[in-house]
């Protein structure tokens, strides 16, 4: 399994606009790295954005289209 790079998931997520789900991170991972266990790769990136909002890094948006989808906007310092 590959670990989880976390540099290109704060470069994505610092260069992001608007709201973006973890969903939407795992997808611009997997197309960036040619990532094959992209279940793995959800569930990293679902930790990873709640550790983010931890920090206050990230907020989480209003729900957009339904309440199954978590969406977060990147804090710029």
């Amino acid at each position: 399994m590959q670990p989880f790079d976390t540099q290109s998931a704060m470069y994505i997520i610092s260069h992001s606009t608007g709201g973006f789900s973890y969903d939407t991170l795992a997808r611009a991972l997997i197309s960036k790295d040619n990532i094959l266990n992209s279940e793995h790769l959800l569930i990293a990136c679902k930790i990873f954005c709640y550790q983010l909002e931890t920090v206050g890094l990230l907020r989480k948006c209003p729900h957009l289209l339904n309440d199954k989808d978590e969406y977060f906007e990147y804090i710029h310092h």
